[in-house]
């Protein structure tokens, strides 16, 4: 397992007690999370070589609905890269009619990717996305674009379609749909189909996923097993 990420998790752990506060006034609150997954997927495409994943971060939110955080995993492209390290800050809340809203800006870096045998993946991304609960299932669409994606592809765009159906006994169905396009690369698809559950205070997950791609076996589709904890 990478060491980089083993320590990350070690201390987000170590410090359970102090992320569960707020201030007084309720109005900022700091919380973290780390999990545990067979496969890191992202976009539909293995960021592990098919290997297990060790991820963990930290978010700060205030109820004006403005929120900033940091996210990492460990990774394996075949080169000197190993860790991903996100930062990332929005703003989120619900219209009167209740449709909810997100915005926000996300960088992704990857530390190690500087190297001499390797580019630099480094690059950024806004979003945005619109919800809303209609009861028996939740429906979320979202926009990300890159002037830049993983430092060389050019512009990038990417759509998604997402339901969300609670289901008894803390179970909960997702239903997910991409669409990336890439100005240099070639455009591609994904979907996951995800079922979820929450039990003595750990997240359970078990996503089936896929592409349309056929480039390696990284975008071939797969189950996907994860254990995750909010502190």
């Amino acid at each position: 397992m990478n060491t980089k990420m083993t320590a990350l998790a070690a201390a987000v752990l170590m410090t359970a007690s102090p992320l569960a506060i707020s201030t007084a006034a309720a109005e900022v609150t700091f919380s973290g999370n780390v999990a545990l997954t067979t496969d890191y997927i992202y976009r539909g495409i293995s960021q592990t070589d098919e290997g297990p994943a060790i991820q963990g971060g930290f978010d700060l939110e205030h109820d004006s609905g403005f929120y900033a955080g940091i996210w990492a995993s460990n990774l394996d492209f075949g080169d000197d890269a190993d860790i991903e390290i996100d930062y990332y800050l929005g703003f989120g809340g619900e219209f009167s009619n209740k449709i909810g809203y997100d915005i926000g800006y996300i960088y992704y870096s990857y530390p190690d990717s500087k190297a001499a045998d390797t580019g630099n993946y480094d690059f950024d991304e806004i979003y945005g996305s619109l919800s809303y609960d209609f009861g028996p299932a939740a429906v979320t669409a979202g926009l990300a674009y890159s002037d830049d994606f993983y430092g060389a592809t050019g512009d990038s765009l990417y759509s998604t379609l997402d339901v969300d159906i609670p289901l008894p006994n803390d179970f909960a169905l997702g239903l997910h749909y991409g669409s990336q396009d890439i100005d240099k690369s070639k455009n591609y698809d994904d979907w996951k189909i995800g079922l979820s559950k929450s039990w003595a205070g750990f997240d359970f997950a078990l996503d089936y996923t896929d592409t349309d791609l056929n480039a390696n076996k990284l975008d071939d589709d797969r189950f996907v097993f994860t254990v995750s904890k909010s502190l």
